[in-house]
C-alpha cells in the first residue's frame, strides 16, 4: 500500500478500497437494520413449530399462560436491563438479588401492616438507592460487571441477615391481586406488556434514549456532542432497579411469600434474554422490544423442555447453546453490515 511522505495512505487507493467494499457488501447481501429483528422471530417461530409437533401439552390455555407468566417476570427485567446493555454498561449480574430484595421488603412492610401502594413506594425507595450506589461507581470509573457482582453479594448477605434465611410472608394481608386476570391475562403480562412499550418509547423516541444509545455506539463521539457519561448511567440503573421493583413486587404479590432463595435463576434467564434479543453486549445496538422477544423465546425453550422432562443440567445447556447459536449469528450479520 503506497503512502506519501507523512504516511498517509494515497486518495486513488482510498477509493479502491471503498470501491471494493461496496462490491464486497453487494455481493454478499449486507443486512438492513431490522434482519436481527428478523432473525429472532424466525428462531422464535422455528421453536415454537418444532415444539408443538413435539409437545401436545404446549398449546393448552392454562401452559400458554404459564409461559407467559415466567416471560413476563424475565422479560420485565430483561427490558429495563437493555438501556444498560446499549450504554456500553453491559449487564447487570445483581439481578436475581435486585428483584428477590425488592419481593421480600414490600411483603415484609404488607405483612407489617403498610398499605399496599406505600409499601411499592418504600421499596422503590430502597431499590434506587441500591441502584444510585451502583450507578455512581460505575460512572466513577469502576468496571461494571465487578460493581454489579459485589453489589449483588451484598444485597443477598444484607437479606439473609435480616430474614434469616427464613420465608417472609404478606401473613394476615393477603395481596388479593396477585393473580389478578383482566379479559383472561394475567396481570404480569399486562404489566409486561406496558413496560416493554414505554421502554420502546423512551428509548427510541426521547433525548436520553437516544443519548444512551450514542454513548454504547462511540462513547468517543458521544462525549465529544457533550452527552455526560455519568448521567447517562446513573439513568440506565435507575431503569434497571425501576424493573427489578415491579418484577419483584409482582412474584411477591403471586406467590404471598418469598425467601433469599427467591428467583435464584432470574440473572441468568434476563442476560440470555437480553443477548437473544439482538442487544449488542458492548453497546450500541438492540432495543427493549427485542429483548422481550428474547424473554419470549427463553420462556418458550424452558417450558418444552420441562414438559419433556429434561434434567436441570440439560435445560442449562440447551438454553446455553441457544443463546450461543443466536449471538453468534446476529454477530456475523452484524460484521456484514460493516462492510457496506
Amino acid at each position: 500500500m503506497r503512502r506519501d511522505a507523512e504516511g498517509v495512505v494515497s486518495a486513488p487507493l482510498a477509493a479502491s478500497a471503498i470501491q471494493l467494499r461496496t462490491r464486497i457488501s453487494a455481493r454478499l447481501g449486507a443486512p438492513r437494520e431490522w434482519v436481527p429483528q428478523a432473525v429472532v422471530i424466525l428462531v422464535v417461530l422455528a421453536a415454537l413449530a418444532v415444539a408443538v409437533a413435539v409437545t401436545p401439552d404446549l398449546v393448552t390455555v392454562a401452559n400458554i399462560k404459564a409461559i407467559l407468566r415466567n416471560a413476563a417476570i424475565t422479560g420485565i427485567v430483561a427490558v429495563a436491563m437493555t438501556p444498560m446493555t446499549l450504554s456500553g454498561n453491559f449487564v447487570s449480574l445483581a439481578a436475581s438479588q435486585s428483584a428477590m430484595a425488592a419481593a421480600i421488603i414490600f411483603l415484609a412492610l404488607v405483612h407489617d401492616g403498610w398499605p399496599q401502594p406505600l409499601a411499592i413506594v418504600a421499596t422503590m425507595g430502597v431499590l434506587a438507592v441500591i441502584g444510585a450506589a451502583q450507578g455512581l461507581i460505575v460512572a466513577a470509573g469502576l468496571n461494571p460487571v465487578i460493581t454489579t457482582l459485589a453489589a449483588g453479594a451484598v444485597v443477598y448477605g444484607v437479606v439473609a441477615d435480616w430474614t434469616n434465611g427464613l420465608v417472609v410472608s404478606s401473613g394476615t394481608n393477603p395481596i388479593s391481586w396477585g393473580d389478578l386476570e383482566i379479559v383472561g391475562i394475567p396481570i404480569e403480562v399486562l404489566v409486561f406488556a406496558v413496560v416493554t412499550a414505554v421502554a420502546t418509547i423512551v428509548m427510541s423516541k426521547t433525548v436520553i434514549g437516544r443519548q444512551t444509545a450514542l454513548t454504547g455506539a462511540n462513547r468517543a463521539a458521544a462525549d465529544l456532542s457533550g452527552i455526560r457519561f455519568s448521567r447517562v448511567t446513573m439513568f440506565v440503573f435507575a431503569v434497571f432497579s425501576l424493573g427489578a421493583v415491579v418484577a419483584g413486587v409482582l412474584y411477591g404479590a403471586a406467590f404471598n411469600q418469598g425467601n433469599i432463595t427467591s428467583l435464584s435463576t432470574l440473572t441468568v434467564d434476563v442476560v440470555a434474554a437480553v443477548l437473544v434479543g439482538g442487544t449488542a453486549i458492548q453497546g450500541g445496538h438492540g432495543s427493549p422490544l427485542r429483548s422481550a422477544g428474547g424473554a419470549l423465546l427463553i420462556a418458550l425453550i424452558s417450558n418444552i423442555m420441562l414438559l419433556n422432562d429434561f434434567t436441570t443440567g440439560g435445560r442449562l445447556l440447551v438454553e446455553g447453546a441457544v443463546v450461543v447459536g443466536v449471538v453468534v449469528v446476529l454477530h456475523l450479520l452484524r460484521q456484514l453490515r460493516t462492510l457496506r
